[in-house]
């Protein structure tokens, strides 16, 4: 959730018209037993005239000094930019902007982990 914030304020902060992070999840499965991942994203609106390359440069130059992560600049199943961030745990983001509102958007999910004790549909 951290870098999620990190990468919207990346984003000039007059161009930002609101934000929106889900801090709850239901957990999802991973492969085999009682592992789990959280899954959550972050969005910012923002006015028109942002510059979306220019931002998702800036996640790629901030990401790729980090250790661990890989960073792919790629597309969406729809052509739109996209910047996949893949870090050598298993947490894994997506960076993308999206029209209707125009905004920012930072999604993904968490390495797996153990969690024996979730029920289907708890959020956390």
């Amino acid at each position: 959730m951290s870098l999620e914030q990190e990468i919207l304020g990346l984003l000039p902060e007059n161009a930002v018209l609101s934000t929106f992070a889900r801090d709850t999840s239901s957990l999802m499965p991973c492969a085999g037993g009682d592992r789990r991942k959280w899954t959550g994203n972050a969005v910012a609106e923002v006015g028109a005239g942002v510059d979306r390359d220019a931002i998702l440069d800036e996640v790629v130059e901030l990401m790729e000094a980090r250790d661990g992560w890989k960073v792919e600049d790629g597309t969406t199943p729809n052509g739109a930019r996209r910047i996949d961030l893949l870090h050598s745990d298993g947490t894994h983001l997506f960076v993308s902007f999206r029209d209707g509102p125009e905004e920012l958007r930072v999604a993904g999910y968490s390495a797996c982990f153990d969690f024996p004790e979730y029920e289907y549909g708890e959020e956390y």
